[in-house]
């Protein structure tokens, strides 16, 4: 959209928070061939700036941050998971840009790789996700005011599968606004607890997602990641699949950023 700079602004605040990236589904392998659970996604992060009135023109495009997508579920015997994607850029102007956090990378049988922050000059840098193995899951890294990172989900090992919890999704722990911690999904296909959100139009991130549990059951797939809740958390990884039994779990999805504009005369 665009800003208009009002008749008699004095002074501006600006507020933003970038979107979150996707978790990645777990590998469909095990009984042979490790297959780790999907990482989790990377936070948003968080800028905040004042500015005199007088330096802005007349008019700023803000870009608000799109969420990444989780990895989609894996449905053939021995292939990897699918990575999330990440969440976009939030912006005001040329005055304020905060990148978006990290999808969760391509699961081989040697890991599960995390989505990574990607804001380092961020005023607040968002959390980084959990990593995904082949046992429980692993969770996201909690922050301060930052965006949290993703859960992973449970893995299966080589030798003797054995499906496994997925991991919690963090939490921003200077905010009580956006609740409780996502609970990982259980070991048996258990989907991963979505993030919880923080009050509709403020700038302060949600929970993030957690992992979903891996499963060795006929006909119960790995365990869904959780997506994470507004604004700017990320998604959980999804659980692992065992081949020839049943299919992965997909990755939760980031969420949205924001951008609050206070103008003040």
């Amino acid at each position: 959209g665009t800003w208009t700079k009002p008749a008699g602004a004095v002074s501006v605040d600006v507020f933003v928070i970038s979107a979150g990236g996707g978790g990645a589904s777990g590998r469909k392998g095990g009984a042979g061939s490790t297959a780790p659970g999907g990482g989790g996604g990377g936070g948003g992060s968080y800028s905040a700036r004042t500015f005199s009135a007088t330096l802005l023109g007349a008019t700023e495009t803000v870009t608000v941050g799109a969420k990444g997508l989780g990895g989609a579920s894996v449905t053939v015997n021995a292939t990897n998971g699918n990575a999330g994607t990440a969440g976009t850029n939030s912006s005001f102007g040329g005055w304020v840009i905060v990148q978006g956090g990290g999808g969760a990378g391509i699961v081989t049988t040697a890991s599960g790789p995390a989505g990574a922050s990607a804001s380092a000059r961020a005023m607040f840098q968002g959390g980084n996700g959990g990593t995904g193995g082949t046992g429980a899951g692993a969770g996201g890294n909690n922050t301060t005011v930052g965006c949290p990172g993703g859960g992973s989900g449970g893995g299966l090992a080589a030798a003797t599968p054995t499906a496994a919890n997925g991991g919690v999704g963090g939490v921003a722990l200077g905010t009580f606004a956006s609740g409780g911690q996502a609970t990982g999904g259980l070991a048996g296909g258990g989907n991963g607890g979505t993030g919880s959100n923080s009050f509709v139009n403020t700038a302060i991130a949600g929970s993030a997602g957690a992992g979903g549990g891996s499963s060795i059951t006929a006909g119960v797939n790995g365990g869904n990641g959780g997506n994470g809740g507004f604004y700017g958390a990320a998604g959980g990884g999804g659980g692992a699949g065992l081949d020839s039994t049943n299919n992965s779990g997909a990755g939760g999805d980031g969420a949205d950023g924001i951008v609050i504009v206070t103008t003040y005369f």
